[in-house]
């Protein structure tokens, strides 16, 4: 669980000024109970197990399944949701898994009623407190808010009940790593007494713990009896459970038994043929995904495809294949720079887009949001064409996706990069505060890791940065500058002490246009500079151009000023010091390089202790991430030159948890650099993940380096191969 709006941690929740009594008032009820058993005896009815009772998953699977919601408008998405849990609930108070499916979609979609959901949850605890399912339901709502107090309730739950294993899963998840009460050990028992009490569960929550926190012998007797209660399986929503038995039998199993693997999942394919299930586009990308893993070849996944498409040829599921099959052929420009290739590659890629809505129609997000994806940042595209695509997205958006200020950054930045209807930019945005707020509240808490309560904080005033920037843009160009006075007070207050590149690139820049739309041209010419000095990468080429906002409009005040060419250049040269920090890229990290012992894909074991005397170059990635495959083919020309060397060694570590699509991924791209299973390594080494990363480890097995050299793409592999050269 997350954080909720500011003020729901203080008395607005209903917490009076002795929440803290909370917990006693629990912990006196229970020895209460524990002194008068037969008074309370009547208030223990049975507790839910691991799974929830047929109808209540017949229910949930009919009336909320993505392909229903999917076709609602959010409001009514969010209302209908909460309705049928609710009545779930009142009908089948004992069952778990609504009262989780309810506290989740009420912190995601509908923010502004968690409050009251949260404290009627507390106060049911209050009135139960010898029932461990109500302790529990309170112990997850407050998991995030008041993390102590939900220890605490679970952890009564946990005395009270130790074979209902809910309480155990939530527990593993306060202590897992990322967060600030992070505790593996603690994670790892708590993960442990789950799967004990559930041994066969494939719920997607306790997975990821397993993955995280769990042993590989626990995985592997968690995969024995997964596989014991699909093998009589034949509802097909719980067949697709088989994704995770067979994500967890090539995680437990090693390199060489690979082959054995690989036979266990085209027999249990050849068994769905006979169960004969509904065979809807879901299952049928569900069972060619299966086929890959089994190791099957290239034409029988080539015609599980072909059977998507035309089976279901209007489908979103034939639309990702037939956009896959098209990217493979038509490769992006390795040089982002090249305006003609990128030119040419648009225009092809625009023509198929056009074909695919006319003939996917049942997949929305093509329909509403890919075209204007497409031309939001071609700068000659025609201002009709351009303000209907506009117009069809924020329809969609704001209709059927979540309120998001994202959505809203993407028009008005497109508004005033073309510099068409500068005045609609202040209505886009004057709900902004109220956005950022519910985005805030959905990313904070009280439990989470250092790193991450910064990285959510300046993320949150980059955004506001952001749509301050869009409104001092649209003010200059609607020739509105008293639009942009709410917001002087937020661009003018002071700068932390500690802060982000960007975070003080772009307070400098909006100081900057504030201080031009008021006339002070001087002030404003100091701030564009302070801006341009305190960048340490500027922009790269991108599809053919380069967008520096910063950069053309410090140079437009200079000219107007009557700045010369040769006193611009003086002018906007950064320092010798910041130029350096400017070509190189890279920065220190704040951790040691832990030991760490891991077998590849072949089954070669790789000990950091054994790479001393050599420079390391590790990178993480992952196969379902898109800037990863845009960067291992040049790992793969790089790995190709110094393979053969002796004191260079490169690694990477994928972070795949479907561990049976990174083999075939590899042959399919012809890469042949070593690839270590390594999801659990990385979660526990990093409060924050996100791909791909490059580490480079020196000599002495020190980690000197993380980041990607701030050069083109072209120039990747000579910068890499220059950075890990410096670190001998």
């Amino acid at each position: 669980m997350k954080a909720l709006p500011r003020g729901f941690h203080q008395p607005s929740l209903g917490y009076t000024a002795k929440r803290e009594d909370f917990p006693l008032r629990i912990l006196t009820a229970v020895l209460l109970a524990a002194g008068c058993p037969t008074l309370f005896a009547q208030l223990s009815p049975p507790l839910p197990g691991c799974e929830a009772r047929p109808e209540v998953r017949r229910i949930l699977d009919e009336k909320l399944s993505k392909e229903a919601l999917q076709e609602m408008k959010f409001t009514e998405r969010v209302a209908l949701r909460r309705q049928v849990l609710e009545e779930l609930i009142a009908k089948y108070p004992r069952e778990v898994e609504p009262y989780r499916q309810l506290i989740q979609a009420t912190y995601q979609d509908d923010v502004d009623h968690y409050a009251a959901l949260a404290d009627r949850y507390r106060k049911q605890a209050e009135q139960h407190p010898n029932d461990p399912l109500a302790l529990y339901v309170a112990g997850l709502a407050l998991s995030g808010i008041d993390t102590p107090l939900s220890i605490r309730v679970l952890e009564i739950a946990r005395s009270q009940a130790p074979n209902f294993a809910w309480p155990a899963l939530e527990l593993a998840n306060i202590y897992s790593p990322g967060t600030k009460r992070v505790n593996p050990k603690k994670s790892g028992e708590e993960i442990a007494a789950f799967f004990a009490v559930c041994p066969s569960s494939a719920d997607t929550n306790a997975r990821r713990q397993l993955d995280r926190a769990g042993t590989n012998e626990l995985r592997a007797r968690v995969a024995g009896a997964l596989r014991a209660r699909l093998a009589t399986e034949k509802d097909p929503k719980r067949l697709k459970d088989y994704e995770t038995l067979w994500g967890l039998e090539f995680r437990t199993h090693s390199p060489q038994e690979r082959d054995a693997v690989c036979k266990h999942v085209a027999a249990d394919l050849k068994r769905f043929e006979s169960l004969n299930p509904r065979q809807d586009a879901k299952w049928l990308v569900f069972l060619k995904n299966g086929y890959k893993q089994s190791g099957a070849s290239p034409e029988t996944t080539t015609a599980m495809e072909d059977r998507v498409i035309q089976a279901f040829p209007h489908s979103d599921e034939a639309y990702r294949i037939v956009s896959d099959r098209w990217e493979k052929a038509h490769a992006e420009p390795e040089d982002g720079a090249d305006a003609a290739a990128w030119a040419r590659y648009q225009t092809e890629y625009r023509a198929a887009l056009k074909s695919w809505i006319v003939r996917f129609t049942d997949s929305l997000e093509l329909q509403d949001e890919e075209w204007f994806d497409a031309i939001r940042y071609d700068p000659d595209v025609p201002a009709e064409e351009g303000i209907h695509a506009l117009d069809d997205y924020l329809a969609y958006v704001t209709a059927y996706q979540r309120p998001s200020i994202s959505h809203y950054l993407q028009a008005a930045g497109f508004l005033v990069e073309h510099n068409w209807q500068p005045g609609r930019v202040f209505d886009l945005l004057r709900g902004s505060d109220t956005m950022m707020d519910q985005w805030h509240a959905r990313m904070l808490g009280d439990n989470l890791s250092a790193q991450e309560e910064e990285m959510w904080a300046a993320n949150e005033v980059i955004l506001r940065q952001a749509a301050a920037g869009s409104v001092l843009v649209a003010a200059r160009l609607a020739e509105q500058p008293a639009e942009a006075q709410r917001l002087k007070p937020f661009i003018e207050r002071e700068l932390p002490a500690k802060s982000w590149e960007s975070i003080e690139t772009h307070y400098w820049l909006n100081r900057a246009r504030l201080a031009a739309l008021e006339g002070s041209k001087a002030d404003a010419l100091t701030y564009y500079q302070k801006a341009l000095h305190a960048r340490k990468k500027p922009p790269q080429p991108y599809e053919g151009r380069i967008i520096d906002d910063l950069m053309d409009e410090a140079r437009a005040l200079w000219k107007q000023l009557g700045g010369t060419e040769t006193a611009w250049i003086v002018w906007s040269k950064p320092p010798a010091k910041i130029q350096e920090l400017v070509e190189n890229g890279w920065i220190k990290p704040t951790k040691t390089m832990p030991a760490f012992e891991l077998a590849d894909l072949s089954g070669k074991t790789w000990r950091l202790k054994n790479l001393g005397g050599r420079v390391v170059l590790i990178n993480v990635w992952a196969t379902w991430c898109g800037p990863c495959q845009a960067e291992l083919p040049h790992l793969q020309k790089l790995y190709e030159k110094v393979k053969d060397r002796a004191d260079l060694q490169i690694l990477t570590l994928t972070m795949d948890e479907d561990l049976g699509l990174v083999a075939p991924f590899m042959k399919e791209k012809g890469y042949t650099f070593p690839v270590l299973p390594a999801f659990s390594f990385v979660t526990g080494l990093l409060d924050l993940v996100g791909i791909p990363q490059n580490w480079i480890v020196d000599t002495k097995g020190e980690w000197r380096w993380t980041g990607a050299p701030a050069v083109p793409d072209a120039e990747w592999e000579a910068a890499m191969l220059k950075q890990l050269e410096s670190a001998k």
